[in-house]
């Protein structure tokens, strides 16, 4: 079961990271004032479909990460965690489905309800890091915890920056391209990028505390 659980919390990491990397990629494509909307709009359906792995792969790293911590540190983490972490993850899994399906437009509460998942999460995630920097011995994993919990909250500011972006997006397919409406695109996906890259460099930091390339 160990081993299971190292495999599917590497395969989530693997999957938010290239996942990203095909979001980041064609979000280049949908800014170019050179294609068509036709192109365009091709482009920003790749990148809702690339942008599948990341969302995934977040809820499943909860889980995973939780159900390690059990395993590791039973003395310290009850295993009721580890099946509180899943419950979550199931529910989680469930409205991220839900919301890529067609349900979207007639369950738009939906939305609110994921939004509200996420924000429940990064405050039982911060109990969590705190709770167990208390433990002298488990800083290492409070550290992690701290820097996963940076990573779901950029994931919410990502959300709120794009909402001005999917505005002037639907503005663009019913008018098409203008100078005006490419400006402020651009200046909606600049903002939404300076989060992407401090969810890398956390990425990357976390992976780095879990192979102890960082000595802590």
């Amino acid at each position: 079961m160990y081993t299971l659980l190292v495999f599917i919390h590497v395969l989530a990491l693997v999957y938010w990271l290239g996942g990203d990397l095909g979001t980041y990629i064609s979000s280049q494509y949908v800014l170019r004032e050179d294609l068509s909307v036709e192109s365009r709009q091709t482009a920003f359906n790749i990148l809702l479909a690339c942008d599948m792995g990341p969302k995934l792969a977040m809820p499943i790293i909860v889980g995973a990460g939780l159900h390690l911590s059990t395993m590791l540190w039973a003395t310290f983490v009850p295993q009721s965690l580890a099946i509180a972490g899943w419950a979550v993850v199931v529910v989680w899994l469930a409205l991220i489905l839900a919301q890529h399906s067609s349900k979207t437009a007639s369950w738009p509460m939906l939305s609110d309800i994921d939004l509200f998942v996420r924000f429940a999460v990064i405050g039982a995630l911060i109990f969590f890091a705190i709770w167990v920097s208390q433990q002298g011995a488990l800083i290492w994993l409070s550290i992690k915890v701290a820097v996963f919990t940076a990573l779901v909250a950029c994931g919410i500011a990502v959300r709120f920056a794009l909402r001005p972006f999917v505005m002037d997006w639907t503005k663009l397919l019913k008018e098409g391209a203008t100078a005006e409406v490419n400006a402020r695109l651009r200046k909606h996906m600049a903002v939404c990028r300076r989060y992407v890259w401090v969810i890398w460099f956390g990425l990357f930091l976390n992976t780095a505390l879990g192979v102890k390339l960082i000595p802590i």
